[in-house]
């Protein structure tokens, strides 16, 4: 059966760059192969004028480009492709170039992760790194052993790249899902990543 000629005529069009669908439920799974697509692009800025580029699509703006610092842009762009909007009840959100909402602030996003219970001292794959006080970049991996986590951030050096984080500067994590009471690890906790 033919869809109606008005069925036709109401479908969407698709305008601007093409992006991955965001699915209907959010998959922590899909955090971290999503940032290493990002990576694989060599994304960078031109001039250092906080416009992310992809170095190798010949001059196309990155969709999560604010056309500022854009750490927390990249890192919540990605959840929002892997279905995490809960970001969403942050105060400094902007509209990013291919017209999602991202966060933009580091410290705004990590005292709604503490008031509304998504902040830990302990780091997961797909779980926001933040540290230094004004950077935050997605965890790929914890070594525990080696006190560090490894992690892909956007704004780092103007591009988007591979980080090494000492735990010692880790001032804690962010989940794209609310945690339970039981999974909420404090600081003073035997299993805390930060000291």
């Amino acid at each position: 059966m033919l869809p109606s000629p008005a069925t036709a005529l109401t479908a969407p069009v698709v305008t601007g760059p093409v992006v991955d669908p965001i699915p209907t439920e959010g998959s922590i799974k899909r955090v971290v192969p999503l940032a290493r697509k990002e990576l694989r692009k060599r994304v960078s800025e031109r001039n250092g004028n906080n416009v992310p580029r992809y170095r190798n699509g010949k001059g196309r703006i990155a969709p999560y480009s604010i056309r500022d610092q854009w750490c927390v842009a990249f890192s919540t762009w990605i959840w929002g492709r892997a279905g995490f909007d809960s970001y969403l009840g942050t105060r400094y959100l902007r509209q990013s170039y291919d017209r999602s909402l991202v966060a933009i602030q580091v410290t705004d996003l990590s005292r709604w992760a503490r008031r509304n219970g998504y902040w830990s001292y302990r780091a997961r794959p797909g779980y926001l790194v933040a540290y230094g006080g004004s950077h935050i970049g997605i965890v790929i991996k914890a070594d525990r052993r080696g006190r560090a986590v490894r992690s892909i951030e956007g704004n780092k050096g103007d591009r988007v790249r591979r980080v090494t984080v000492d735990m010692e500067d880790v001032t804690g994590y962010i989940s794209p899902v609310p945690l339970k009471p039981s999974q909420v690890i404090s600081p003073y906790s035997a299993l805390a990543d930060v000291e």
